[in-house]
C-alpha cells in the first residue's frame, strides 16, 4: 500500500467513527445548502481568509481544518462549493475519479521553517534541536495535515529526529493552527511551522528564532471548484474564485507571508 493509500485508509477510519459517534457535528457529511458560499480551507489560511471573508460582498462560510481532514470529509459525503488545500499531490486523495472536482488552480505558496526559543542559542539546526532533550518539540500530524507530512519527511533524514518520531517523544498537533496555538500558550520550545505563521501567527515572535536550516520545501495551495450540482451558486463560486486571484487579495496574501503563483492549470 503506497503512502497516499495509507493516509486515505487511516482518515476514513478516523472520520467514519467520528461521524458515527458525533452525528451532530456540522459538516461531517453535508455542508450548508443555503445561499452562502461554503468553503473548506486549510487551517494555515485562517488569517488572510478571515480578512477576505469580512470584506467580500457576499456571505461566505469557511470551515478550517487540516487539508487531509477536509479531503476526507468530502470523500465521506460533504459537498462544499470551493476547497482550498495545501499540497499539489493531495488532489489524488479527493475521490479517485476526480468527478467531484470541476477545476483546479494554483493560488499561493508557502515554505517550512524551524523555529525555537532564543533561550536555547543563537543558531540551532534541526539535528541539534532533536538531540536536545530539554527542548519540547512539536510538529503537525502527518496523517491529518500536509505540514505534518512534510515535517515527517524532513525529520526522517536525521537519526536524532527519527528517534524522536519512533519514541513519540514530541508533541503532535492536528494541524497548523493548533500547532501555533500550542506555541502561543507556551507548551512548545520548538516546532516546524509555515513561514507565514511565524510572520503572523506567533504572538511573541521576538522570543523565537528561525533556524538557518534550508529545508527546500515549498507548499502550494490549490483552489478546487467542486461539482456539487448547486446551479444557484455557480456564478457566486466563479465570482469568488476570480476575487481570490485579484490584486486586492494578492496584497493581503503578501501581508500574511504567502506568495501568489501564476502557473495556473485546469
Amino acid at each position: 500500500m503506497n503512502e497516499l493509500n495509507k493516509i486515505r485508509s487511516n482518515l476514513k477510519r478516523i472520520f467514519f467513527l467520528t461521524c458515527l459517534v458525533l452525528p451532530v457535528i456540522t459538516g461531517c457529511f453535508n455542508s450548508n445548502d443555503g445561499k452562502e458560499i461554503n468553503i473548506f480551507a486549510a487551517a494555515s489560511l485562517s488569517g488572510p481568509l478571515d480578512k477576505i471573508k469580512d470584506s467580500y460582498k457576499e456571505s461566505i462560510n469557511i470551515d478550517y481544518d487540516g487539508s487531509f481532514s477536509l479531503i476526507n470529509k468530502i470523500n465521506l459525503g460533504a459537498s462544499p462549493d470551493i476547497v482550498i488545500i495545501a499540497g499539489l499531490e493531495n488532489i489524488e486523495l479527493v475521490d479517485e475519479n476526480f468527478n467531484k472536482i470541476k477545476s483546479v488552480r494554483n493560488l499561493i505558496k508557502n515554505e517550512l521553517v524551524l523555529i525555537y526559543k532564543d533561550e536555547f542559542g543563537d543558531s540551532l539546526s534541526l539535528k541539534e534541536v532533536c538531540a536536545n532533550q530539554e527542548i519540547i518539540f512539536g510538529v503537525a500530524d502527518p496523517l491529518l495535515a500536509p505540514l505534518g507530512k512534510q515535517s515527517d519527511s524532513i525529520m526522517n533524514k536525521y537519526e536524532n529526529c527519527r528517534k524522536l518520531l519512533e519514541e513519540k517523544n514530541l508533541i503532535i498537533s492536528s494541524n497548523a493552527m493548533t500547532l501555533i496555538t500550542a506555541l502561543n500558550y507556551g507548551h512548545l520550545d520548538a516546532a516546524i511551522i509555515y513561514k507565514s505563521d511565524y510572520i503572523n501567527g506567533i504572538n511573541n515572535s521576538d522570543s523565537f528564532r528561525i533556524s538557518g536550516d534550508n529545508f527546500n520545501e515549498t507548499i502550494y495551495y490549490l483552489v478546487l471548484e467542486m461539482n456539487n450540482n448547486k446551479r444557484n451558486k455557480l456564478s457566486k463560486k466563479e465570482d469568488f474564485i476570480d476575487y481570490l486571484f485579484s490584486n486586492n487579495t494578492k496584497e493581503l496574501f503578501d501581508e500574511f507571508g504567502f506568495e501568489m503563483v501564476t502557473d495556473d492549470f485546469e
